[in-house]
């Protein structure tokens, strides 16, 4: 079985540093490093590493600007499935559902979720009206086009929820989330949503923040009848008793990218997680695999919570979650799969025989 590892290459298009000549050690630089560019990387040689044992026929496949490259190299050496590490093109996340949309066009199948979930998944304002309309708990919010009417449009039904956290309403990885986006009065939010719409070029979402435990649920398989199809890891949280005083317990853009920085020093995940009672574990795994189901999810994906007064308010689905592993520092979701008992190996295996069950393609 001939399989493409299919990925989004950052040596093509970063603009900056990218500490992955395979000699430096990172540890040694004194800057703080962004490390958003790597996850990709160590998906792309940890999937490779993982399918070596399995016999498969596997071929890299890095992604950028050229469209017509990928096209070209489809067609003169088509594979039996495309293992889709694909998260942007040429930089861009919202162009991550058109590469799983081209795979469609062009009859491959491929893992993960399909090209509608991805793009729906990333329209966080849409998500949430989907959720509000299924009765799923998830923190109030508005979206605010122009800054100049906030407090002229739906403003009325958060004015008296401060604290709020205002975030970009299309983006993924934390982008546009720092110690900042939790405000607590009308200036502080006119000011931060005049910056989501300076800096990013899109509508702010303004949620009420919930001041709760962080927990996240890995998800795998695809639904055939119901949502007991699905098989649910360990619960994991991220433990925020590093973080200083002066630092709100968020998952910022730092905390998950910037290494060297107080916010990724302070900030681990604990798997499975501790001091959940087995009747809100129960909720917030129906919880989670219903929202898989609803958003569309297929192979694998992770639902993130905030947990309050034992209610778990679902902040997103991420159907395109980092895989790496790297054994000493697996990703949450490979550190969850882990703590369910599977090896990497199988957790790599059964992606693979989810999405050839789905699509029809014979192992």
């Amino acid at each position: 079985m001939k399989i493409h590892i299919i990925y989004n290459d950052p040596l093509q298009y970063a603009t900056g540093k990218i500490y992955d000549d395979g000699v430096t050690d990172i540890d040694s630089v004194e800057e703080a490093i962004d490390m958003s560019e790597y996850g990709v990387l160590d998906e792309m040689k940890a999937v490779q590493r993982a399918l070596e044992p399995s016999g498969f026929e596997t071929k890299i496949v890095p992604v950028a600007l050229d469209v017509y490259k990928l096209i070209d190299e489809l067609k003169n050496d088509p594979p039996d499935l495309i293992f889709n590490l694909c998260e942007s093109l040429d930089g861009d996340p919202t162009q991550e559902m058109n590469i799983a949309a081209l795979f469609e066009i062009l009859k491959f199948p491929y893992t993960g979720s399909r090209a509608v979930t991805l793009g729906l998944a990333l329209n966080k304002p849409r998500v949430k009206e989907i959720l509000n309309y299924y009765n799923i708990p998830t923190s109030a919010h508005i979206v605010c086009n122009d800054s100049g009417k906030l407090f002229l449009n739906g403003y009325g039904k958060l004015k008296d929820k401060y604290p709020l956290i205002v975030k970009p309403s299309r983006e993924d990885a934390s982008i546009g989330i720092d110690n900042k986006s939790v405000v607590y009065n009308d200036a502080e939010l006119k000011l931060r949503v005049e910056h989501i719409l300076d800096e990013y070029k899109q509508p702010a979402l303004i949620e009420q923040y919930i001041e709760g435990r962080e927990i996240n649920v890995s998800v795998v398989g695809n639904v055939k009848n119901d949502e007991n199809d699905l098989t649910v890891f360990p619960i994991s949280e991220i433990d925020f008793s590093e973080l200083p005083d002066d630092y709100h317990k968020i998952v910022s853009y730092n905390s998950k990218w910037m290494y060297k920085t107080v916010e990724f020093a302070g900030t681990k995940a604990v798997c499975p997680a501790e001091n959940i009672s087995p009747e809100l574990e129960k909720i917030i795994q129906d919880t989670a695999k219903r929202v898989y189901k609803i958003i569309g999810a297929n192979d694998y994906a992770r639902v993130d919570f905030r947990v309050k007064d034992g209610v778990p308010y679902v902040l997103e689905l991420n159907p395109n979650p980092d895989i790496a592993s790297d054994v000493d520092s697996d990703t949450g979701f490979t550190r969850s799969g882990k703590a369910y008992g599977w090896t990497y190996e199988e957790l790599i295996n059964n992606i693979i025989k989810f999405a050839c069950e789905r699509w029809g393609v014979k192992i």
